[in-house]
């Protein structure tokens, strides 16, 4: 019998009662490994709401719908950004933006997903990943940083949740990975930045497993629960792609039909 996709280390309480992180090298499962996860909060009708820098999501996540953000969303004079509310779950590609514009719509998105939440009255789990997190989650004195980290401290109450994805802890503010108490690490990075970090995370033990660890295979954390421990998770198999976003066009009025008598007056006009 195949291996599915709730055959991998993960904890729904938690999910409900703390943030996720991913981190490791590339090409190690990271992105997968997420849309699993997502894909395990779809079965429990979670709103996925997914922002992603590389494109990669809309080919091998099973979330409904991709929309795909383009600069001229932007209106440079109010400053902000018009684009579709995701009611359902939803994956913006913003692969088309320069980064400074990536960081600007995820700061806007951060916000309207929170003001939502926080003016539901009935509200229904929803969670917002973000790939290569470290564009946003680096340094906390952003905008957009004070907006996720709003996110992950006080999301609990408002029922929002975050999921980070990262090719390196060293690229996130500490606060952000206290605040994961379910995190995936893979494949460390030989930098010394790298080892620097992990060392002083989980010690030198944890780091040298961690510089070894074959492709698919991440040290899974659950600081609430005390788990450490080494799994090697299924290549998650989208059954579906996602489908395109449109936004419909307006439809133009009918035009009142016209009587014989008035065709008849205006063709002799």
């Amino acid at each position: 019998m195949g291996m599915g996709k709730f055959d991998i280390p993960f904890d729904y309480e938690e999910a409900q009662a703390s943030n996720m992180l991913i981190s490791g090298t590339n090409r190690r499962g990271k992105t997968r490994l997420a849309c699993n996860i997502v894909s395990i909060l779809e079965t429990f009708n979670w709103k996925n709401v997914v922002v992603d820098p590389t494109g990669k999501w809309r080919e091998v996540s099973d979330v409904q719908t991709f929309y795909t953000v383009r600069e001229r969303s932007f209106d440079t004079e109010l400053k902000e950004w018009y684009y579709p509310f995701p009611k359902s779950s939803m994956i913006f590609d913003t692969s088309l933006l320069i980064p400074k514009m990536q960081v600007s719509f995820t700061n806007q998105l951060s916000q309207d997903l929170w003001d939502y939440q926080v003016r539901t009255r009935h509200k229904r789990w929803c969670l917002l990943s973000l790939e290569e997190a470290q564009l946003y989650m680096r340094y906390l004195r952003g905008d957009v940083a004070q907006s996720l980290l709003r996110i992950c401290s006080a999301g609990r109450n408002q029922n929002i949740r975050q999921l980070a994805i990262t090719p390196d802890l060293s690229l996130i503010a500490t606060d952000f990975i206290r605040l994961a108490s379910q995190r995936w690490h893979g494949e460390l990075s030989l930098e010394e930045n790298s080892k620097r970090k992990f060392n002083r995370t989980y010690g030198k033990d944890w780091t040298t497993t961690a510089l070894d660890l074959p492709l698919g295979c991440f040290i899974y954390i659950n600081t609430s629960k005390k788990i450490r421990k080494v799994y090697c998770v299924p290549c998650f198999q989208s059954k579906r792609a996602p489908r395109r976003f449109y936004i419909p066009m307006p439809t133009p009025p009918l035009k009142p039909k016209r009587s014989l008598f008035q065709r008849i007056r205006d063709w002799i006009k």
